[in-house]
């Protein structure tokens, strides 16, 4: 709504309580919102929580262009960022799950011997660049997500 205070932010949480008790919303009125001990401790576990994922956010980040080969994509692009890209979503996504893990283990045994194969097609490096490009597209908005942009 144009020209609404952030203060005048009404959270689902907020509409729900309303309906359920209409009492405490006049008492908080009135008197202010007082949280209890149980709520602040709730409140400063998922702030811990919260700004301990992004420490290991930035730090897997920072980490990706050192850690392994993105085998295709360097030989299609070379050293680029949309092969640091490709890495970060190797760490930040498929390294957290099993299926992942099982994905990047199959592609590091296939991708060098079809890395060989494919030098001497150079047709097929050529072709393979956009859709890596598309994928790295993809992988950076990814990343930035989980990063939090709005952290940066």
């Amino acid at each position: 709504m144009r020209g609404r205070r952030d203060d005048a932010f009404v959270s689902a949480s907020e509409l729900a309580q309303m309906a359920y008790c209409e009492r405490q919303v006049a008492f908080d009125a009135a008197f202010g919102q007082q949280p209890t001990p149980e709520r602040r401790a709730a409140q400063a576990r998922g702030t811990r929580a919260h700004d301990e994922f992004y420490r290991e956010s930035q730090r897997i980040a920072r980490n990706s262009a050192r850690k392994g080969y993105c085998f295709v994509a360097t030989l299609a692009l070379g050293e680029c960022d949309e092969t640091r890209a490709l890495r970060a979503f190797r760490d930040l996504y498929l390294r957290r799950t099993a299926a992942g893990r099982c994905f990047i283990y199959a592609y590091y045994r296939l991708s060098p011997s079809l890395c060989d194969w494919m030098r001497l097609r150079p047709r097929l490096v050529r072709a393979c660049r956009a859709p890596l490009r598309l994928l790295s597209a993809i992988a950076t908005m990814l990343v930035e997500k989980a990063l939090g942009a709005d952290h940066a």
